[in-house]
């Protein structure tokens, strides 16, 4: 992963505020530093002037050796579909979201708006925006956006369908299967993430009922309100699933960049000698922690590994564990007591932290995202769904790999 100074996070910060967050990297940063004495006559042409003018100030107050708090953040290129693909191993979608480098920052909506262009049968003409609009609603589920736009049974509608499923085939796999997972008339669809946290989402219908007052001479107005009552069909599975998953990852950058140094280190004390003991031969034990037993659990069926287990690990309980769980684990400390603890603020798909902490930001999100690629939480979560167990077939088997070397996952 190509790295940066915090002066250059500063540069790029600047930059992406002004509207050039689509360059390359270097290319934000020779912008910068070309109008580096004629920052403040920019401002009124910044995309975001409050922000742009913000990002001046902390780059004046650097140039004078000033310490200052500013934040730099750097957002996910349409998190939703970078995480569909790599939880369905999905090359060509990961591609389009940055988490494989293709030379270029990447950008899923113009990719879209480009593959609309050359559909079989014909070109269409399409604005970016109208197809950036039409893919984050359909990759969530909905059918009503992208008719509203292309209208219906249309050549542009078929081009857009055709398109999306050029750009991001394992998402659009995976967003089918996810419609289809939908129990008729279930009160709720339930599942807990691979930390443990548990998703409950209700089925809510509208209803409307009559009312009729009395005293104000029987004057009758309608009342709206929501009821907890199944239904024969829904949409929301799709973007309740994505964004728990997304919701994930928020918590788990958390964890693992504002960590607590002392938890990690005993941790990975007692994991090593854990697994030194295995190498000798002895087999795990049973586990008796009711905490520890929750979140094997989790591990077991996911195959994805969380810290969050840390503050419950000590020389006992780190026996109970799998081989395969442990040095997950201890690859995860690893990485992490690389760099010192520092906070860091996530918004949605935006993560943000000091600009001299921002390559392990980069580093740890990547990290993550291959991470999810490389374990069966797309099965995990799709049996939890429908109460069947079953195996998503990924789409290839080296992404991790891949993600590994790539510098745009967040950009």
């Amino acid at each position: 992963m190509k790295t940066f100074t915090g002066f250059q996070y500063l540069l790029i910060d600047l930059a992406n505020q002004y509207g050039h967050d689509k360059l390359l990297f270097e290319e934000r940063i020779d912008w910068a530093m070309t109008n580096l004495n004629n920052l403040e006559a920019l401002a009124d042409q910044a995309e975001t002037k409050p922000l742009f003018i913000k990002a001046v100030m902390a780059i004046r107050k650097a140039q004078q050796g000033i310490p200052t708090g500013h934040l730099v953040g750097l957002d996910a290129c349409c998190s939703g579909i970078q995480v569909m693909s790599a939880m369905t191993g999905c090359v060509a979608g990961a591609k389009a979201t940055g988490l494989i480098d293709a030379g270029v920052r990447a950008d899923a909506y113009t990719a879209v708006t480009q593959a609309m262009e050359v559909v079989p049968g014909g070109s269409i003409n399409v604005e970016r925006q109208d197809a950036k609009a039409a893919t984050m609603t359909s990759f969530y589920g909905s059918k009503a956006t992208p008719k509203d736009i292309f209208g219906e049974n249309t050549p542009e509608l078929n081009a857009f369908y055709q398109a999306a499923l050029t750009v991001a085939p394992g998402a659009w796999e995976l967003l089918q299967d996810l419609l289809a997972s939908w129990q008729p008339y279930a009160m709720s669809h339930d599942w807990k993430l691979p930390d443990g946290f548990d998703a409950r989402v209700k089925v809510m219908q509208k209803k409307e009922v009559r009312i009729e007052v009395d005293e104000l001479d029987h004057a009758s107005f309608t009342y709206e309100f929501y009821e907890n009552q199944g239904s024969k069909r829904g949409l929301s599975n799709v973007a309740n699933m994505t964004h728990s998953m997304d919701a994930w990852l928020l918590r788990s950058m958390h964890r693992r960049c504002n960590y607590d140094r002392e938890i990690a280190q005993n941790a990975a004390h007692d994991i090593e000698m854990a697994l030194i003991e295995r190498s000798m031969g002895q087999q795990p034990t049973a586990i008796t922690d009711g905490t520890v037993s929750y979140y094997v659990d989790q591990y077991t069926r996911s195959t994805l590994a969380d810290i969050v287990i840390l503050p419950h690990l000590n020389a006992n309980t780190v026996k109970c564990l799998a081989t395969h769980h442990l040095q997950a684990l201890a690859g995860i400390i690893d990485g992490m007591l690389q760099y010192q603890p520092f906070e860091m603020v996530a918004l949605h798909d935006e993560f943000k932290a000091h600009a001299n902490n921002m390559n392990w930001v980069r580093w740890q999100y990547r990290e993550l995202l291959a991470e999810i690629a490389d374990s069966d939480v797309l099965d995990d979560l799709l049996s939890q769904i429908t109460g069947v167990p079953g195996t998503f077939n990924k789409l290839s088997f080296n992404l991790p790999d891949q993600i590994r070397k790539s510098n745009y996952a967040l950009c």
